[in-house]
């Protein structure tokens, strides 16, 4: 019965396979009727024809769908929203000193193991602002010069600034969330809800800390002794989310 039945089944396909390559070689329009001009349209140039814009239109929608697949996913939400930033300013940890001799430096943060500039933990923080305001004693007067270097646990690449003269202010900021700075007044993405809009902006903060060195004293440090006092402050800054709305399904 199941011999009868595959014969029966290889018999169809065999004589539809027979038809269609007869209708390939059969000519349907002929054009032109002269020997410089004779063009036959046969079945095979109608099936390949069809067969090309098929296999056009295939790829044509294959591509879209990836393209649009890729929009929703690959931006983590099938939502777009948009909120305020207000990022306020919050001063951390200090400390001072006196530094008597060309040469001397004084180390903070975590390079000292100074666990209150630590600020891993904190998840809203946009950038992190290192103040050393110095001051000159003694001696003749300016012509002195400071270095202030600042690098984190997770980026040990310092950033550096100096100054010189008669005392003076350095600041070096330390951006810690790159969607979010000081200047920025809206953000824009997308997600599922509010909420995980609000979360992905979040991100780990880190362990402050660097090195403040005297190195240069003045013309006239050898007649008059003189040193410099200083105070390193590190400032936080912390971002919240305000009015957070949805602009737009996709």
């Amino acid at each position: 019965m199941i011999d009868e039945t595959l014969m029966g089944l290889f018999d169809t396909f065999s004589d539809g396979l027979s038809k269609f390559e007869k209708y390939n070689n059969k000519e349907i329009y002929r054009i032109g009727k002269t020997d410089s001009f004779n063009f036959v349209v046969t079945g095979r140039l109608v099936s390949g024809t069809a067969g090309f814009f098929v296999i056009i239109l295939m790829l044509v929608l294959t591509f879209s769908s990836a393209a649009n697949s890729y929009q929703v996913a690959g931006i983590g939400g099938i939502k777009a929203f948009t909120a305020d930033i207000v990022v306020t300013q919050q001063t951390g940890p200090s400390l001072s000193g006196t530094l008597n001799d060309e040469g001397d430096s004084v180390t903070f943060g975590y390079l000292t193991e100074d666990e209150s500039w630590d600020y891993i933990t904190n998840l809203r923080l946009s950038h992190f602002e290192i103040v050393v305001d110095w001051s000159p004693n003694g001696g003749g007067g300016g012509g002195r010069q400071v270095i202030l270097d600042v690098s984190s646990q997770t980026n040990t690449t310092s950033e550096s600034d100096q100054d010189g003269g008669g005392g003076g202010t350095i600041t070096i900021p330390w951006q810690i969330n790159s969607n979010i700075s000081l200047n920025s007044e809206l953000v824009s993405g997308n997600a599922n809800t509010p909420e995980a809009f609000l979360l992905s902006f979040e991100t780990d903060g880190d362990w402050m800390g660097g090195e403040f060195t005297y190195s240069g004293e003045s013309t006239l440090s050898a007649i008059f002794p003189e040193s410099i006092d200083y105070t390193i402050t590190l400032f936080f800054y912390t971002w919240e989310l305000e009015n957070i709305r949805e602009i737009v399904e996709v």
